[in-house]
């Protein structure tokens, strides 16, 4: 039997090991080019030029980022995202939005916006939906940026200018079921698009690995069935329609179909690719093990479907009509306590227990760090 004392030993050698790959430690990654929606992005959107969102928007207020930053700064959350978090890790600045004027992207850039969808703006609209925010900031869109930007972070390089570059493919989804499911569509009726945006995620990927992207996360989308504003939304006398988590049943039946999906897709893509290591990263997951064990992650078993920063009172805190960043609403007293942040946004103590699953393992295949190393 394993004494207290070597039981310590390889705690503590564990730790070392952890460390030595977080913070700055050596990685073959010398900068981070991401796509993706709200769960990624770090002021793409509240930068984006007049006159579609000629006041400020919610998040621009606090209590939008008081927990590290102590202001706002784009993110939909109180603190750190789990892009920060793999940015630190790796030894790298914080990724800069790709709309902010005058930013040095050696490092890294981030095309994500909040609210993109991973069908473009055009279909959405033709299939009378409506679209929130009405913008063209679809993964095509960022990725023409990305096509856009790319002879200025390829300068002086030759055609293996992205050796040593992190791709994130954030999630892409879940604001496509949003729009659909507000624009009085049926949870079976948004079914039918899941295979349309695996298809156009598959085909991103697609592109970067044929613009030179050597290393790709790839991140699934989070139960949609789990967060207040579909809970509200979709509220159900009828308690067979929820699952052992409180979450809607039916919700969820779209992200566990594109993440099925999905999975056939990234095995289908690194048969066809096999010098490019595509990491399956997991949002689903995780929010369940929040949802199963708070208590091992920190979180208050009592609030965490309940939004922290909100309006309503139970059993979700939610009220469309008093969202977040407004300023009769308030932030819960412990943030780092809760899971939901602002209904569609989970606070920066879950993003960075994801990233850590991201990172080092169970919720990404292969682990990030164990790409890291040189």
């Amino acid at each position: 039997m394993r004494t207290p004392h070597a039981a310590f030993l390889f705690l503590f050698v564990l730790a070392c090991l952890r460390g030595a790959y977080s913070g700055g430690g050596r990685s073959r990654f010398t900068s981070m080019i991401s796509f993706g929606d709200s769960y990624a992005d770090t002021g793409n959107l509240v930068m984006w030029p007049e006159p579609f969102f000629p006041g400020p928007l919610p998040f621009e207020n606090l209590p939008y980022g008081q927990t590290f930053f102590g202001h706002p700064t784009g993110r939909a959350t109180d603190g750190r995202l789990v892009l920060d978090f793999i940015a630190e890790a790796l030894g790298l600045p914080f990724v800069p939005p790709y709309l902010a004027k005058g930013s040095n992207f050696s490092a890294g850039v981030n095309f994500a916006v909040a609210g993109a969808p991973a069908l473009n703006l055009t279909y959405l609209q033709g299939q009378n939906m409506t679209v929130n925010p009405p913008i063209n900031s679809s993964l095509h869109d960022q990725l023409e940026w990305f096509q856009k930007l790319k002879p200025s972070l390829c300068k002086g390089q030759d055609t293996d200018c992205f050796a040593s570059s992190l791709f994130v493919m954030g999630e892409f989804g879940s604001n496509d079921y949003r729009n659909i499911l507000m624009s009085n569509r049926t949870v079976e009726q948004t079914l039918v698009y899941v295979p349309q945006i695996v298809d156009g995620i598959s085909r991103g990927v697609e592109r970067l690995i044929q613009q030179g992207a050597k290393y790709i996360v790839v991140a699934d989308v989070f139960p949609t069935g789990c967060i207040p504003p579909i809970l509200t939304m979709l509220a159900s006398p009828n308690k067979v329609e929820y699952d052992r988590h409180g979450c809607l049943k039916s919700g969820n039946r779209l992200g566990r179909y594109q993440n099925s999906l999905l999975r056939q897709r990234i095995k289908l893509l690194r048969h066809k690719y096999p010098h490019t290591k595509i990491i399956a990263a997991e949002y689903y997951r995780p929010v369940l093990a929040f949802l199963d064990m708070p208590a091992h992650f920190g979180l208050n078993s009592s609030t965490t479907l309940l939004t922290c920063c909100g309006a309503g009172g139970p059993p979700y805190n939610y009220d469309f009509n008093a969202g977040c960043g407004l300023p009769s609403v308030k932030a819960c007293v412990d943030p780092s306590q809760a899971l939901q942040w602002d209904g569609f946004h989970l606070t920066e103590s879950a993003y960075r227990a994801i990233a850590d699953g991201w990172l080092h393992g169970p919720y990404a295949d292969p682990p990030i760090m164990h790409v890291a190393r040189p």
